[in-house]
Order: structure tokens, then sequence, then C-alpha cells
């Protein structure tokens, strides 16, 4: 079962949770297919989702976290990086033997294990980092709006 979007995974920060949402969104609609036996159909939409997602959102976290003077924003970033590697590896098997049920299920392994721990676990350092900065619980601020 993957898992549902809860309130244990917001930060705080409005853009950043909007984004979160929205990947939890897409994951569920991946994982739907493969339960239908259609994930083969949705991998490739799946992979170009998840570069497109990882792309824009960690520049919008990085972005955050140099406004906030996180300072673990150098190993944040290489994490972010590890990410991009293993969604090279989706792509390359993606191009090299296109659409199947099982380039599908890793691809959800990919978004289930990778970017959900990322977001507990990762994601929140920093959040906490902005609440002691300021010593409140919000972590609301100028890029919290588009």
């Amino acid at each position: 079962m993957f898992k549902d979007w809860s309130d244990d995974y917001l930060t705080g920060i409005a853009e950043i949770d909007r984004q979160h949402q929205g990947f939890f969104e897409a994951a569920h609609r991946l994982y739907d297919q493969i339960l239908n036996c259609e994930g083969e159909r949705g991998v490739e939409e799946a992979v170009t989702f998840l570069q497109d997602y990882a792309e824009r959102h960690f520049q919008t976290e990085e972005a955050f976290m140099r406004e906030h003077e996180f300072p673990l924003l150098e190993e944040h970033k290489k994490l972010h990086d590890a990410f991009f590697e293993c969604l090279e590896f989706l792509v390359d098997e993606l191009q090299i033997f296109g659409s199947s049920q099982h380039l599908a299920d890793r691809a959800l392994d990919v978004a289930q294990d990778w970017l959900i721990d990322h977001i507990a676990d990762e994601d929140m350092q920093y959040a906490t980092h902005v609440r002691r900065r300021r010593g409140t619980h919000s972590t609301t601020g100028g890029t919290e709006s588009n």
C-alpha cells in the first residue's frame, strides 16, 4: 500500500507543502495504475513527472535553505544529487528497454522510499531550523508564496 498524505509531512512552509502534496497525488496515480496492471502505460509519465518535480521542488527547497542560512545546505544538496542519479538509472532503463510493469514498480519504489522518507526526515530538519531561528512554531515567510 502506498503511503497517504498526512499532516506529519507538513513542514509549515506553504509552497513546499503544496509541492509535497502534489507529489503524493501523482505517486498515487501511478500506484493506482500499477494496481490495475496499467503501470506500463504510465511509467514514462511517472518518470518525466519525477524529473520535473524534483528539479522544480529541489530548487525551491534550496533557495529557502539559502535564504534561512540552513547550515546543512550542502549535505542536503548532495541528497538531491543522489536522487537525480537514481532517476538517471530509471531514464536509462526506460530508453533501453522501454516501458514495463517492472519499471513502473521501480519508479513507485523510488517515489515512496526515497522522496517520502526525504520529506519525513530530511526536509523536517530545515523546517525545524527555521522555527528555532525565529523562535516560533511557524515557518511562513518570503519564499512561501508564488
